[in-house]
C-alpha cells in the first residue's frame, strides 16, 4: 500500500511590521556610512550677514546727516531702558565747618531775578573738533541793606531845640548776591569728550554779574535807602518817643561783598570790554 507523503509546511511569510524591522537596521547602517553636513558654518555666516545689515542702516543715516552717533546711542539706550525703573544712589559725606561770621546787617531789599537762554559756546580742537555749546536758565537774588556794625554811640545825637534825634548810618550797599537755581539744556553734539560743568560755571558767572549790575541800574540801592529810613526811623521813634532824622553817610570807598564777585572758571580769563573768554 502506497504511503501518502505530506509535503512540508510552507514557511510563513513575514508580516509588514517584521519586514520593516528587518529593513530598518540596514537602512540606518547605510545612512551612517554617509558623511553628515555640519550647520555651524552656515549659522556663523548668517549671523555675520545679519550684523552687517544692522550696521549699514545707522552708518548710512550718520553719513547722510539725518542723525548723529550720540543720537543713535541714545535711541538704543532708550529702547534698553523701556520698562526698567530709574534708580539712583546718593552718598553724603561729613559736614565741614569752614567759618563762622557774625552778621550785623539790616537787609532791607531783596530782588529776585531770572535769565533764560544763556548760551555758552566753546571753540576748541583742530578744525573745531572739540567745539560745543549749551543753553542755561538761571534764577537768583540780590540783596541790599545797611551794615549795623558800623553804627556806634557817636552816630546818635539829640537836638534839644527840636526835641528830636539824628541817627547817622552808612549808606546802603549790596549785602549778598546768589544763584538759587541753574539748569543746563539744549546741548550740541561733539566728537570729543567735553566738560559740560565748565560751561555751567561760565553761565553761572555771567548770570551773577548781570544780576548784580542790573539790580544796581534798576535802583536797588535807592530802594534800600528808603526802606532803611522807614524801618530805623520807626524803631527809634518807638523806643525814644521822639521823632528821628536818618542821615546816610557815604563810604570813602564803595564795597562789594565777595558773594557779588564770583570767581572765574579755573584757567579762564574774561574781558568785559569785548565780552570774550580765553583759556590759558
Amino acid at each position: 500500500m502506497n504511503e501518502i507523503q505530506i509535503p512540508p509546511a510552507a514557511e510563513a511569510l513575514p508580516t509588514a511590521a517584521e519586514h520593516d524591522r528587518e529593513i530598518a537596521p540596514s537602512a540606518s547602517r547605510e545612512m551612517e556610512t554617509k558623511p553628515r553636513r555640519s550647520g555651524c558654518l552656515w549659522g556663523i555666516g548668517g549671523a555675520i550677514g545679519c550684523l552687517v545689515l544692522v550696521l549699514i542702516v545707522p552708518v548710512t543715516l550718520v553719513l547722510l546727516g539725518v542723525t548723529s552717533v550720540s543720537g543713535i546711542i541714545g535711541s538704543v539706550g532708550d529702547l534698553l531702558s523701556v520698562g526698567k525703573p530709574t534708580t539712583a544712589s546718593v552718598v553724603s559725606t561729613q559736614t565741614i565747618v569752614q567759618g563762622i561770621q557774625p552778621l550785623g546787617e539790616l537787609v532791607s531789599v531783596s530782588v529776585q531775578l531770572a535769565k533764560a537762554d544763556i548760551k555758552v559756546s566753546v571753540s576748541s580742537g583742530v578744525l573745531g573738533a572739540g567745539s560745543y555749546s549749551a543753553n542755561h536758565v538761571v534764577q537768583g537774588a540780590v540783596e541790599a541793606g545797611v551794615d549795623l556794625t558800623k553804627i556806634g554811640a557817636n552816630n546818635l545825637g539829640y537836638d534839644a531845640t527840636k526835641d528830636s534825634y539824628t541817627l547817622i548810618v552808612p549808606e546802603p550797599a549790596l549785602t549778598s548776591c546768589r544763584v538759587d537755581y541753574i539748569r543746563q539744556y539744549d546741548w550740541s553734539t561733539t566728537l570729543l569728550n567735553v566738560d559740560w560743568d565748565e560751561a555751567r560755571v561760565m553761565a553761572n558767572y555771567m548770570a551773577l554779574v548781570d544780576f548784580r549790575d542790573d539790580a544796581i541800574k534798576g535802583g536797588i540801592l535807592d530802594r534800600a535807602e528808603a526802606e532803611t529810613q522807614l524801618v530805623l526811623g520807626n524803631f527809634v521813634r518807638a523806643v525814644s518817643g521822639h521823632p528821628v532824622n536818618i542821615v546816610f553817610q557815604k563810604p570813602d570807598k564803595p564795597t562789594i561783598p565777595p558773594s557779588c564777585q564770583p570767581d572765574l572758571p579755573d584757567g579762564w580769563s574774561y574781558n568785559a570790554d569785548n565780552n570774550t573768554w580765553n583759556k590759558q
